[in-house]
């Protein structure tokens, strides 16, 4: 069977997907332990410890506190359990039976993570780690290391700034010494990106499709009209989700919500590329095609999609802009950078060893006051306070579960890394490889996937274009 989209959807499926029954089951054992990634988060009293640690040079544990071992234990042997009993099964597809095996894994493994830090047992919790998500990319992490260089370089070479800001541009080239790569491998050819572009602006292309009906304010976009243009968007992917105001200004979708930012007052172009081209036009929409499709795991992820989902996202962001330059002129992209060179540096990628989290926080503070002492030159204090927050920020999320002395937890590489490998997709299949993905939550870079998304006619065997 092929599947047809019409837009951006696919159509209501006549008939159950191949695997209703399955997933209903498995939802069950695994409850919500889909993701762990709020689990390991630090208490807010115990956060403010640990900040307080950084702040005086020292190291701070971040290892998983208050969970029971004991349920833990349990939903592991369920999770075996149920594994061992599809293995058995002769009436399931051999290549469905393959999906759930390898999505059972990752839950196990991501389970095995929060028991070894609950345990402080690091060199699990690496393992474990690892085995989701793969080593941090070397080369992307010296790429970053060089697009952050050339900032500081770029603010030496200007002769009125202020001493303030040289004498921080100054340490951070210092530290950086001998680590630096090539930022040009972070960055799409030209005339890719503006295929893409092309691809996704056109009127019948993915925002034409997506905003439809939508009047995007110019300049800032309030909280007012941020819901107004989000409901529409919602609407148009046939979502009935609702909108939240989140703690903080970060933005996500969850299974009954978008969460964003409780008072928006956004760029337009940013809006438009991260609440409704990233947040709910790729995840979202993701859910609800793959909820239409032939294998209904894709409505909530096959294995690790997250390496190739959140980076193809980023794009649409991306091509929101007449150039991946002018996008690289933003404070997005460098905390997209930050977070590959946090945990790369944590996790020691081109030392010797991995390094304790004292280390880590100087490094990204270093970066994150030349960032901000530019912006108000005149007033360190408040430079220093912006950059402790924005280093507290980052450093909480990506080294939670760890000891603090060494490793990092390795998800949010896949921003960075991800978005490099779907550009050099978009170069190799066309532009159609970026919306292919839509289709469902899978990794467009991820073989085994494509491979029996293609038999189950989700994607044409022929080649990695336009399903027809």
């Amino acid at each position: 069977m092929k599947y047809h989209r019409e837009g951006l959807l696919l159509p209501e499926p006549e008939v159950p997907a191949e695997d209703t029954d399955l997933k209903q089951s498995l939802d069950e054992v695994i409850g919500d332990y889909k993701s762990v990634y709020d689990k390991m988060n630090p208490s807010s009293e115990r956060q403010q410890e640990i900040t307080i640690a950084w702040h005086e040079g020292k190291d701070a544990s971040l290892l998983v506190e208050g969970l029971d071992p004991a349920m833990l234990g349990v939903r592991q042997l369920l999770l075996k359990q149920w594994k061992a009993d599809l293995i058995q099964r002769t009436d399931i597809d051999p290549d469905v039976k393959q999906l759930y095996r390898w999505r059972v894994n990752e839950y196990i493994a991501n389970i095995n993570m929060l028991i070894a830090s609950s345990n402080g047992d690091m060199r699990r919790f690496a393992a474990w780690n690892k085995f989701i998500y793969g080593e941090p990319d070397e080369h992307i992490y010296r790429g970053a290391l060089d697009w952050v260089a050339n900032d500081a370089e770029a603010i030496l070479a200007d002769e009125t700034q202020p001493r303030t800001v040289i004498d921080a541009a100054q340490r951070v080239l210092d530290s950086l010494d001998g680590k630096r790569g090539y930022r040009e491998l972070l960055s799409p050819d030209s005339t890719v990106f503006e295929n893409v572009r092309s691809d996704h602006m056109k009127p019948s292309g993915y925002y034409g499709l997506l905003l439809a009906g939508v009047d995007i304010p110019q300049g800032k976009v309030t909280t007012v009209d941020g819901d107004r243009i989000l409901e529409q968007v919602l609407r148009n992917i046939q979502s009935a989700k609702d909108i939240r105001d989140a703690s903080g200004s970060s933005w996500s979708v969850t299974s009954d919500a978008v969460w964003r930012p409780a008072k928006l007052n956004m760029p337009a172009k940013r809006f438009i590329g991260l609440g409704t081209g990233h947040e709910v036009g790729s995840h979202e929409l993701e859910k609800v095609n793959g909820a239409r499709g032939p294998i209904g795991l894709a409505s909530d992820g096959l294995d690790r999609y997250e390496l190739g989902n959140e980076g193809r996202a980023v794009t649409r962001e991306q091509v929101v802009y007449n150039t991946f330059d002018e996008f690289g002129k933003l404070v997005r992209w460098r905390d997209i950078l930050r977070r590959h060179i946090a945990i790369s540096f944590a996790c020691g990628v081109g030392e010797k060893e991995p390094q304790n989290s004292a280390a880590v926080y100087k490094l990204v503070n270093d970066i994150d006051y030349m960032y901000a002492i530019k912006l108000a030159p005149n007033d360190p204090v408040e430079a220093l306070e912006s950059a402790r927050k924005k280093t507290d920020s980052l450093l909480l999320r990506v080294l939670k579960g760890t000891d603090g002395q060494g490793g990092a937890y390795l998800k949010d590489k896949v921003y960075l890394e991800g978005n490099v490998a779907a550009w050099l997709r978009s170069a190799e299949e066309g532009p159609s490889s970026i919306s292919n993905g839509d289709l469902g939550k899978f990794d467009i870079n991820n073989e085994r996937h494509l491979a029996i998304l293609r038999r189950f006619g989700l994607l044409p065997s022929s080649d990695y274009g336009e399903p027809n």
